[in-house]
């Protein structure tokens, strides 16, 4: 990834002030020779214009109005993902870039009227897929390629990473971690009733994955993981591989295991850091193997705001993430995640949920027609927004994100 400063400053504007579009605030404002930040966009206008007082940037409640006012470059949308396609639309129709969180959209259909728009409009789209970002993730992917554990033979999953709208970010470090593309799953889902305060119950989902380069894959998530029921449980991903494995999640500490004549070595994960002022700078995230194996933090020189609660490697990955979508506008280039990448994580997350539905039926890939899952995610769109996801997308535009 090259980070060196570029000459091109581009006009960023955030569409969604809420939880999500908040961790962008802290990464945005450490990169100031590639972006000058000038609007925030937001149904709450309050919102809206906390997040923009912090910039001196402008506060919008109309959607409208903040693509034709503002002339952006790039805009970053970290809306209900039900939605992105009506709003990536908009934006490709203004000739905005853009920067889109995860899922992309829930169905293929939605991500298919992303990725037409873009393609009509010439605009670049960067999907916020965050955990294959992570420093730590970098690590265990050169720990892999330095063969500290052999071949990979399984990925395994356990709510860890998961997404509201399922399980594709546990896909998206399936497919980083195996090098390879699933061909088949198998999903199982079993319905609970539980504390008398979750009174619509929750789903759990176990699936098993058979990748074309023969590795297997293994994933377990629970509709409820962001409720008081579930909040805190742990969460693990492991790679498991002919002469040992990696293991890590939310909580826990990394750790490469391998075996040398005979005897396991263990490796846990470190980090070099600097402090600068009222700043923790992480510098370098490694294994101390021989040679020791190593990610170095590539915004080390940037005025990044570490401190922000959602911890440094988030603010490093959303760093990532705006200098992809920078690098592809001014370079005219293929952003490092885009469309394509994030329409199979979520297409293998629609395919576990077909295949529960099919009583445990084999799903093959890639889908063909639409699945009984999306169908219903479209009739609760339809349900839920008061008119058809595709026909009605500009109606819903005006009616749902404009004063007018």
């Amino acid at each position: 990834m090259n980070v060196v400063a570029q000459e091109k400053r581009l006009r960023l504007g955030l569409l969604g002030a809420g939880r999500r579009g908040q961790v962008y605030l802290s990464a945005i404002a450490g990169l100031p020779d590639r972006y000058d930040f000038v609007a925030v966009c937001d149904a709450n206008e309050a919102k809206a214009q906390a997040a923009a007082g912090r910039f001196g940037a402008h506060a919008y409640s109309d959607v409208r109005e903040f693509f034709s006012r503002e002339q952006l470059d790039v805009v970053t949308i970290a809306t209900p993902a039900e939605c992105h396609h009506l709003l990536a639309k908009m934006a490709a129709e203004h000739g905005v870039h853009m920067l889109i969180e995860t899922p992309l959209a829930p169905t293929r259909a939605m991500m298919d009227c992303i990725g037409e728009a873009a393609a009509k409009h010439g605009v670049r789209v960067e999907v916020a897929e965050n955990t294959v970002r992570r420093p730590e993730a970098r690590l265990n992917h050169k720990a892999l390629d330095a063969g500290l554990i052999g071949k990979v033979l399984r990925v395994s999953s356990f709510y860890e990473p998961i997404g509201r709208q399922g399980c594709y970010h546990s896909m998206s470090m399936l497919r980083y971690y195996a090098g390879s593309e699933v061909e088949e799953v198998i999903g199982f889902t079993h319905r609970s009733q539980v504390d008398r305060t979750a009174s619509s119950g929750e789903t759990w989902t176990q699936a098993l994955l058979f990748l074309s380069n023969g590795v297997l894959g293994a994933c377990t998530f629970v509709s409820s993981w962001l409720s008081p029921l579930r909040r805190g449980h742990p969460h693990f991903l492991t790679v498991e591989g002919t002469t040992g494995f990696i293991a890590g999640g939310r909580g826990i500490s990394g750790q490469v295991h391998c075996v040398d004549n005979d005897v396991q070595l263990t490796y846990p994960l470190k980090v070099d850091t600097r402090r600068d002022n009222d700043r923790e700078i992480p510098i370098r995230f490694y294994y101390e193997t021989d040679p020791p194996v190593e990610h170095l933090n590539p915004f080390v020189g940037l005025p990044l705001n570490y401190a922000d609660s959602w911890g440094a490697s988030e603010v490093i990955t959303v760093a990532d993430e705006l200098n992809s979508i920078h690098q592809a506008v001014v370079g005219n280039s293929e952003p490092d995640y885009g469309i394509d990448n994030a329409r199979r994580d979520q297409e293998l997350s629609i395919a576990i949920s077909e295949s529960a539905m099919l009583d445990r039926r084999p799903v093959r890939l890639p889908l063909k027609g639409e699945t009984s899952w999306e169908r219903e995610r479209h009739e609760d769109f339809r349900s839920t927004w008061g008119g058809d996801p595709f026909k009605d997308a500009d109606r819903l535009i005006r009616r749902n994100f404009s004063s007018q």
